[in-house]
């Protein structure tokens, strides 16, 4: 007996330690994800995973985003070059992208290098979701855009060097972050832990009018969204005030990539900033400050729009319903009008060179 309580207790310390080990390392985490000993997730949208209202619970979520071979160009145009600068809206692989080449940047992700070439015109395009256009369009638009934006051969990287991090803080920059989420991910993401949460939830908002936080349903029950941008409290709704001044430096930064962009020899650098999904799926929510239209309407604004929000917003139903993002139909949207441009860049420089 004895014996067995001993194994028994090796083998729970022995599991402890191998949960700890992959909730320490967000690598490992993936890395035994893609061996699929582990559910996606977010496999039932980010909204599900952070409210568990099982009405939110979007099975079909993969089959919902996901681009085809007959969405990729049935045509492309040798005389233009794409790059384009997104979120977590934008990061569909180039080749659905209508430029002879075609480079992306998924903005805090990755970093890539222009390579502009004399004979094709280069156009820039740079999404941004509306709920953070005050928070990367102020202080942080030259660091966000242009030092972690496109770099150019035989030029210095304009990325600063790396600040010096207190020694102290290595063990916490290298596994600490977001550790919680992973360790509770590791034990509670299975579905007899799902159902309880979703019981859990469940009595909450039909009890209490709550959710946990993070997330807030519409008025009619029929949409989730992100607390951070439904809530008229938070400085990232589009139901929050924001001043004239508060527009003015946003224009006036929007022009200041754009010119940076246009001195290292692009043609041209057009911005288009997506609606949240509260903005399209309970626009009447609280009163909206109509941030989107009044910085495309700048009588100083010079950098180009691409303009789909009024488009999106008669579309509730190109959102994810568990989840904050647009779903396939509003990734076809952006890359019909993005190809658009870059056919209209291809006929102007055609008749250029006639």
């Amino acid at each position: 007996m004895n014996r067995m309580y001993g194994l028994l207790r090796l083998f729970l310390i022995a599991a402890s330690g191998i949960i700890l080990v992959v909730g320490l390392s967000s690598n490992l985490q993936r890395q035994i994800f893609e061996w699929g000993l582990i559910p996606d997730q977010y496999r039932f949208g980010d909204l599900y995973n952070v409210s568990n209202l099982k009405k939110f619970k979007e099975t079909d979520m993969q089959q919902n985003s996901q681009l085809t071979e007959a969405d990729k160009p049935a045509k492309r145009f040798d005389h233009v070059d794409l790059y384009t600068i997104g979120d977590s809206f934008t990061p569909m692989d180039t080749s659905f992208y209508a430029g002879r080449n075609n480079y992306h940047i998924w903005l805090g992700v990755n970093v890539d290098t222009a390579r502009l070439h004399p004979d094709r015109k280069s156009i820039l395009v740079i999404e941004i979701i509306e709920r953070t256009i005050q928070e990367r369009l102020k202080s942080d638009y030259r660091k966000l855009y242009i030092n972690m934006g496109f770099q150019f051969e035989n030029k210095p990287a304009t990325n600063k060097p790396a600040e010096k991090t207190d020694p102290a803080s290595f063990w916490w920059d290298q596994f600490g972050h977001q550790i919680n989420q992973r360790l509770e991910f590791l034990l509670f993401n299975s579905e007899p832990f799902l159902k309880i949460k979703e019981l859990k939830a469940g009595i909450m908002l039909s009890w209490f009018n709550r959710t946990h936080t993070g997330s807030l349903v519409s008025a009619n029950r029929e949409y989730i969204f992100y607390d951070v941008e439904a809530n008229p409290k938070s400085v990232l709704s589009p139901f929050a005030a924001v001043g004239p001044a508060s527009v003015d430096t946003v224009v006036t930064n929007m022009n200041a990539i754009r010119d940076y962009y246009k001195n290292a020899g692009f043609d041209e650098v057009y911005f288009c900033l997506l609606p949240n999904k509260v903005t399209v799926c309970e626009p009447d929510r609280s009163v909206y400050n109509n941030q989107i239209t009044r910085i495309e309407q700048h009588p100083a604004l010079k950098a180009p729009f691409l303009s789909l929000h009024r488009e999106i917003r008669r579309h509730p139903e190109w959102f994810h319903k568990g989840d904050g993002h647009w779903n396939v139909h509003g990734k076809r949207l952006w890359l019909r009008h993005v190809n658009k441009l870059v056919e209209e860049w291809s006929v102007s420089k055609s008749a250029a060179i006639r």
